[in-house]
Formats: C-alpha cells, sequence, structure tokens
C-alpha cells in the first residue's frame, strides 16, 4: 500500500514514524538528565517538539488511512493537555512534577505496544513467480 500524494511504500512511512519516535525520546531523556536551571529552560521547546511530533505522525497516519488515527489523535490530545498544565507549573518552579511528566511520558512513548504503530518497519517479501 501507498501513501496518497506520496510516492512512500507503507513500510517506509512506517519506519519515518518510528525513527521520529526515537528522535523524540532522545529529546525527552536529554530533559530527564537535565540540570533544574536547564530542565525549566528547555521544557517549552520539549512541549513543542512533542507536539511537532504528533502532528508529523497524524499527518502521515492519515495519509496512510490507518484505522488507529482517530484513538491516536485522542491520545495525543489528552498528552498534550497535560504537557501544557505542567509547562505553567514548571514555569514557577514546580520541577517535582515537571520531572514526574516527562519521565511518565518518556515511559509511555518507549513502551512497546503504548501508541503503537501497527505496521511492519521492513517491507514484505517479494511474491514467489
Amino acid at each position: 500500500m501507498k501513501l496518497r500524494h506520496i510516492n512512500v511504500p507503507r513500510w517506509a512511512a512506517c519506519a519515518a514514524l518510528r525513527h521520529r519516535r526515537r528522535l523524540l525520546l532522545g529529546r525527552i531523556g536529554t530533559l530527564c538528565a537535565a540540570t533544574d536551571a536547564d530542565f525549566v529552560r528547555r521544557f517549552p521547546a520539549a512541549v513543542a517538539a512533542v507536539e511537532t511530533g504528533f502532528r508529523h505522525e497524524e499527518v502521515l497516519l492519515e495519509r496512510l488511512g490507518d484505522a488507529c488515527l482517530r484513538p491516536r489523535r485522542a491520545d495525543h490530545a489528552v498528552i498534550l493537555r497535560a504537557l501544557h498544565r505542567t509547562a505553567s507549573q514548571v514555569e514557577r518552579g514546580d520541577l517535582v512534577l515537571g520531572r514526574q511528566v516527562v519521565a511518565a511520558l518518556a515511559a509511555l512513548l518507549g513502551q512497546p505496544g503504548a501508541l503503537p504503530l501497527a505496521t511492519p518497519v521492513r517491507p514484505p517479501a517479494p511474491a514467489p513467480p
């Protein structure tokens, strides 16, 4: 199956989604390890990166015609709402809450089966002649 409006095989789109997820997890991991001052400074950019990553996932899933798009959007909305509510508290100095939310997000995004990309990464084997 190919993406609509883009000439990319489904397996390649899924690989791109997984790659973006790994990049996002790397950014979140860096935030988890940041000093308190860096955590406060980097938190808004990390929230923006999560938004961008989720939007990218949703666009690709929409173009794939993936059935999990609607529940994925709902999951993304809940996560983004929590991040935005936490952002104002981090700005006011509640780093404990901020770190707890970021650690939970890292665990959720890195957990096998959480917010799954349900299609294979490798291209299908060619059919026998």
